[in-house]
């Protein structure tokens, strides 16, 4: 049975919004449409989980929840790595309408 990470809500540095400026990410784990457990990480953490385990790994539903959420991908700006979800091969701002923490 396949077990994804959810992303639930963020934190950011410096109270500047952009996806290299989320400190942290919650998460639960699902398996089944049941939550497994939960918990939260740093970017850094986050970035090293996908990278481990792929891009279909992490996901992020959309603020509307009518419409299909977005798996998170490791994006890179030449100084840091950081996370921003991508739908149909395009990079969406799903994890920044996420509620803050």
């Amino acid at each position: 049975m396949e077990t994804t990470i959810k992303c639930t809500a963020r934190r950011m540095t410096n109270g500047v919004n952009g996806h290299e400026h989320i400190s942290h990410l919650w998460w639960d784990r699902i398996q089944a449409g049941r939550v497994l457990e939960s918990g939260v990480c740093t970017r850094e953490e986050m970035v090293a989980y996908i990278e481990a385990h792929g891009n279909a790994a992490v996901w992020c539903p959309d603020r509307n929840p009518h419409v299909k959420g977005a798996w998170v991908h490791v994006q890179n700006n030449g100084r840091i790595k950081y996370v921003q979800t991508v739908a149909d091969g395009r990079k969406t701002d799903n994890l920044l309408s996420l509620p803050l923490k």
